[in-house]
């Protein structure tokens, strides 16, 4: 028989979350010692483990922890990251702070989280120039620095480069007129290692190098070169990631061969990952769930670093404080991150500050809730109207909100929350953005969205899981546009917008699709219908002027420009837009001045150059429109459009053979280009 069972009464919610808090603490302290203890032969980690030793940091864009081995995944993607986390360390849970690109990098290089660093969306933002870095950190030290990035959301612009030595953001590509968005990994990865191979040997034997590679592969659109492409057929993002993994791999084995790993530090890292379709969100930046925030992250160094795993929550603005502790350089003081190494060395019982993270972009360029949340043990509060609590011990997959059944932890991870928020300053700088800036962005697919909104209360209706529906929308019609179904993509976005007026980033989309169907009325009616709504942000505003003056409106698009101009001087694609606008009505010393104030601010603003070339075209200024073109082509020598212009400026200073050889370069670059073809002709070549 049986014994009899009795029933308890059920415990509250609140308790029962208490206990699972205070066991995962308990068991989170003891993987934290036996890990440190695993391997009483291995090499320690005292505070100068590595002193002097080189850094070499790898982060790889959009990488999800489980497509890689050894964090769970069994396609075999990663070969070159499972071998460096076996023999090295590997952290367990390691978690970035953005789902984007620049603020997730601004984070780990800076050690401080968003509020405080001030970068919180990619294109808008730019890291102040008072703000200190590790690459700063490591120059002051007497390292020699570079940086190899894959695309140009990181480009120098966005404040990233300070502290480099050499900061390699140039992408180059045959036949575009202005400079492409986006390099392969092998095209990142060579320069950089003939920068460390030639700087090993020309420099001075002890001057230890920190070199930044980015490799932007896996990032949306996914598109692997062969043989990826057709083995990875079915599934072309596992297709980007094992090209950028066999790339990284070729890259260390080079390193390796010539004796350049010896004594290197290599620290491998994603910046985020990307959801593919959990929670209804395709790519990232959107939500904040496990998909895109929790990422790979190993550091690796032959005999130095024990291998092992560290279980306990890793945060990408540790990773800064630990390399510099590693290396003996001076801390970055102030900041939110901390070295990691002695809770690894079993000095010191782990302890969880917590992991803030956030999601602006789609309150920044839809004017939904802005996101924002704190991760501490296995509890994960995401600060929403509907709020979210997930153990993520029990529901790695964020499929049960604890919120309303657990309220003191809820409550808790709030209070640590608004902490985080209110010990940040204010500090923000606006990225200059020129008019070939917000033409790479947008093709990388992000608008650029107003710095800040006005403050307003938000309530369940702009909750972005109400609202992904119409994410999924935008997404879609992108799809029917690249197929050639305009109408139906057109369709898509008006939908959208009926459902949301405040969408901005709809309005945005449809009348870029009106523009570019040769709809250019409908699509001033779409943004007018913005502005009369009050919908209409600063690159709204933009685009409404500048396709007013494409629509012959030159006079209606300076009112809109000049108070653009006028309010924000950092925004130089407004700057270029009304300067266009001036050339039009013939207000050439405006244009002029415009154009050089952006050339100013931004040397390598191709577009600009171009511009400059030809309003001075048509105020007969032949050797300045020469001298301005030549500054564009130095930059992008693969504009077929500046070379046929060259020409022209070439021929009107009476140097016939210097304009035949750039009609021809244009025709090389532009098969057909029919202004070129008809100079030629003319000159009777």
């Amino acid at each position: 028989m049986s014994a009899k069972k009795t029933r308890r009464p059920a415990a509250s919610g609140r308790r029962r979350l208490l206990a699972l808090c205070l066991v995962g603490a308990a068991v989170v302290v003891a993987l934290a010692y036996r890990f440190s203890r695993t391997d009483r032969n291995a090499q320690p980690l005292p505070p100068d483990a590595l002193r002097g030793s080189n850094v070499l940091l790898v982060t790889i864009d959009t990488l999800r922890a489980d497509r890689v081995g050894v964090y769970g995944s069994t396609a075999g993607l990663t070969p070159t990251i499972d071998a460096f986390a076996r023999e090295g360390l590997r952290f367990d849970r390691a978690y970035a702070h953005v789902p984007l690109t620049l603020p997730s990098h601004a984070a780990l290089m800076t050690a401080d989280y968003p509020p405080r660093n001030g970068v919180r969306d990619n294109g808008t933002f730019r890291l102040d120039a008072s703000a200190q870095t590790l690459a700063l950190r490591l120059q002051a030290t007497g390292y020699r620095t570079g940086a190899f990035l894959g695309a140009f959301v990181l480009d120098a612009r966005f404040g990233l480069n300070r502290g480099f030595d050499r900061y390699d953001d140039r992408m180059r590509g045959g036949g575009s007129e202005i400079e492409i968005a986006e390099r392969r990994g092998e095209q990142v990865l060579t320069p950089a290692a003939d920068w460390i191979l030639g700087e090993q040997s020309a420099g001075p034997a002890r001057q230890p190098f920190f070199v930044w590679v980015h490799l932007y592969d896996p990032h949306e659109p996914y598109s692997p070169p062969e043989p990826f492409r057709s083995r990875y057929s079915g599934a072309p993002y596992d297709g980007e990631v094992a090209y950028a993994d066999a790339a990284l791999g070729g890259f260390l084995g080079r390193l390796r061969s010539a004796g350049a790993l010896d004594r290197t530090l290599i620290v491998i890292a994603s910046d985020h990952g990307e959801s593919l379709g959990d929670h209804g969100e395709r790519t990232h930046g959107l939500f904040a769930y496990e998909a895109t925030l929790r990422v790979p992250l190993v550091m690796w160094s032959a005999g130095r670093i024990r291998p092992g795993v560290f279980a306990p929550t890793m945060r990408l603005v540790d990773v800064a404080p630990t390399i510099l502790d590693l290396v003996a350089a001076a801390p970055l003081t102030g900041v939110d991150g901390r070295s990691i190494r002695p809770f690894v060395a079993g000095e010191r019982p782990y302890d969880d500050p917590g992991s803030y993270f956030e999601a602006l972009n789609a309150n920044l360029t839809r004017s939904w809730a802005p996101l924002t949340g704190l991760l501490r043990e296995h509890l994960k509060l995401i600060d929403l109207p509907v709020p979210e609590l997930y153990d993520l011990s029990s529901d790695p997959r964020e499929s049960t909100n604890l919120y309303a059944r657990a309220p003191e932890a809820a409550r808790d991870l709030k209070r640590r929350l608004d902490a985080v928020t209110r010990a940040a300053p204010a500090a923000r700088s606006n990225a200059r953005i020129d008019a070939d800036a917000e033409m790479r962005l947008r093709s990388l697919g992000y608008v650029v969205g107003a710095a800040s909104k006005r403050p307003r209360t938000f309530t369940v209706a702009d909750d972005p899981k109400r609202l992904v529906h119409l994410n999924a929308a935008l997404d879609e019609a992108d799809a029917a546009w690249s197929m050639g179904d305009a109408n139906r993509a057109i369709a898509l976005v008006e939908a959208a917008i009926k459902e949301r007026a405040d969408f901005t980033l709809a309005y945005d989309r449809l009348a870029h699709m009106l523009a570019a169907s040769g709809r250019r009325g409908d699509a001033v009616a779409v943004l007018e219908e913005a502005l009369r709504g009050g919908h209409a942000d600063t690159p709204l505003l933009r685009s409404l002027g500048t396709l007013l003056a494409d629509a012959g409106d030159a006079k209606r698009a300076a009112s809109v420009l000049e108070p653009l101009v006028a309010q924000d001087p950092s925004d130089l694609a407004s700057a270029d837009a009304l300067g266009r606008t001036y050339a039009r009505l013939g207000r050439t010393a405006d244009a002029e001045t415009l154009f050089k104030r952006v050339l100013t601010a931004s040397p390598n603003a191709v577009a600009t150059w171009n511009n400059l070339g030809a309003l001075y075209m048509v105020a007969n200024r032949s050797a300045d429109a020469a001298d301005a073109l030549r500054q564009g082509l130095a930059i992008n020598p693969d504009s077929a459009i500046a070379h046929n212009s060259l020409g022209v400026a070439y021929a009107r200073l009476g140097k016939i053979d210097l304009a035949v050889a750039e009609w021809r370069r244009a025709l090389e670059l532009r098969p057909g280009f029919p202004d070129a073809e008809f100079n030629l002709e003319r000159a009777g070549k």
